[in-house]
């Protein structure tokens, strides 16, 4: 990743349902750990719970597109630092960066991300609120 106002930072241990009969991460098992990580970042970066966006404003944020890059195995047991940077910021979409290292401080994943935002009483996409929008500019890639 480059230059940035900071990433969003978490840690998440690899448990054991999250490994498969050779005691590393079965690769769908990541595709949650990346959905839990950007609902903490929502929650814990921008101060904006998934729930009061999605039950009380209607406003979904589906996974449109995503890239996944696994570069080496993570264990269970193992404490993996998440990263969480955003990249562009559109009209109804935005795209962030996701990386999980390892405590060798090897990367074992990086990730694209494109999010869209719905309105989920249409189904359709939806402007991303000027808050939102305000909130995501500390995570945003400036160099």
């Amino acid at each position: 990743m480059t230059a940035m106002t900071a990433p969003f930072v978490s840690e998440v241990e690899v448990r054991f349902r999250h490994c498969d009969p050779a005691g590393i991460v079965f690769y769908p098992r990541y595709f949650e750990m990346i959905n839990d990580f950007v609902e903490e970042w929502f929650d814990k970066g921008m101060g904006l719970p998934f729930h009061a966006l999605h039950v009380d404003r209607q406003i979904g944020t589906p996974l449109a597109s995503v890239q996944c890059d696994f570069t080496a195995p993570s264990r269970w047991h193992e404490k993996l630092r998440q990263e969480l940077a955003v990249r562009r910021i559109g009209g109804a979409s935005f795209g962030a960066d996701v990386r999980f290292v390892g405590p060798d401080g090897a990367t074992r994943l990086k990730a694209a991300l494109t999010i869209v935002t719905v309105n989920l009483r249409t189904m359709r996409s939806t402007a991303i609120p000027d808050d939102l929008r305000q909130r995501m500019q500390a995570f945003l890639i400036t160099g």
